[in-house]
């Protein structure tokens, strides 16, 4: 990326997708809509289109804006909007956990319990169920986790949306 003005769209989308990442999945949160209704791990799902839609949206605006546009332009943008999305997220889920109640993950802890209990599980094994999600939701396996997951959908998607966003030569004779 030849010039900090291309890059703009880029960083601009890339914290676009954190924040409205973080909102979205706050929000299914708060309404436990993800708990309590059959349909609800669905919405869960649709946060994965944000970061498709950002990539596409930073990519249409690279492509505006430079003369040429290579597939590793497209490839480096949409790793740095994942990266960034990756990285406004994690920082959301590390306040949560560490400096405040935690309430997305007491709301996990609670709808895995009702559902053991409705699954006929006993007390000692629903207990080392959530001991065992409190250590991995407690170390660093979600954000290493998120990173990756963030990073290989960015490359994909970066990588896909190139050739349907990259200029033609027609023009040459």
């Amino acid at each position: 990326m030849p010039c900090m003005d291309s890059k703009r769209p880029v960083l601009l989308f890339g914290i676009i997708c954190g924040i409205v990442l973080t909102i979205y999945v706050r929000m299914l949160d708060i309404s436990r809509v993800i708990y309590n209704t059959s349909w609800g791990a669905w919405l869960g799902y649709l946060a994965i289109l944000i970061l498709p839609v950002c990539i596409f949206l930073a990519l249409r605006e690279l492509r505006k804006k430079q003369e040429t546009f290579r597939y590793r332009h497209a490839l480096l943008a949409g790793l740095l909007v994942s990266c960034i999305t990756a990285t406004i997220y994690s920082a959301y889920m590390f306040v949560d956990i560490y400096f405040f109640d935690a309430r997305h993950l007491n709301n996990l802890f609670e709808y895995t319990v009702s559902s053991m209990k409705k699954d006929g599980y006993n007390a000692a094994a629903i207990q080392e169920k959530i001991l065992r999600m409190k250590n991995h939701y407690f170390s660093v396996k979600p954000y290493i986790s998120t990173y990756v997951w963030y990073l290989v959908l960015g490359s994909f998607f970066s990588s896909v949306f190139f050739f349907f966003l990259r200029k033609s030569n027609k023009n040459l004779i």
